[in-house]
């Protein structure tokens, strides 16, 4: 049976596709809907604005790559497919990191996202209520800097793979959170 694509997913293939022809700051809501017969409350039904559903296209394919992890995939096979999912659509990504800037941009609604990902599993998988302040600030601070990283590593066109981006971010991580995410 054909799937139906649902709404959400018109939109990120609208948005991707006007991508290829202009930056992602000058498209507009009423461009994508258009693009893709829907209607401006259409689209603010599923997303607050235009950067929520950047961020929603690469957050659910980070949402599905950290389901195995710790039951067959360590935090280095983690990051190595967050970086993949940004080599598998270079373009668009680098249209992104360079275009949605700001404080809802495409690079700190993602972040937070992962962020927020690393806390419920450490949560999870330790069986904690809550988190010390210190291990907040330490996944803050070690989301943060990966996410630098990998902008300057897409943008700047490191010539390093995912796989060898992953090990130095997995070997820079902060001693606390090394117990938490890495003996597993």
């Amino acid at each position: 049976m054909i799937a139906r694509k649902s709404t959400k997913e018109l939109l990120a293939e609208s948005l991707k596709e006007l991508s290829r022809i202009k930056t992602v700051d000058k498209i507009t809501v009423k461009e994508l809907t258009k693009n893709c017969g829907l209607t401006p409350p259409t689209f603010y039904n599923n997303f607050h604005d235009k950067y929520d559903l950047m961020a929603w296209i690469y957050n659910r394919k980070i949402d599905a790559s950290i389901k195995n992890f710790g039951c067959g995939d360590s935090l280095e096979d983690v990051i190595c497919k967050w970086l993949e999912i940004i080599l598998e659509d270079e373009d668009f990504y680098i249209n992104l990191l360079k275009n949605a800037v700001g404080q809802n941009s495409f690079r700190y609604t993602t972040n937070d996202h992962a962020i927020a990902l690393l806390e419920d599993w450490i949560k999870a998988r330790h069986n904690l209520r809550e988190l010390t302040p210190e291990i907040i600030f330490c996944i803050k601070f070690f989301m943060r800097a990966v996410s630098e990283f990998v902008s300057d590593w897409a943008l700047d066109k490191w010539d390093c793979s995912p796989r060898e981006m992953a090990k130095f971010f997995v070997g820079a991580m902060p001693a606390p959170l090394k117990p938490l995410l890495l003996q597993i």
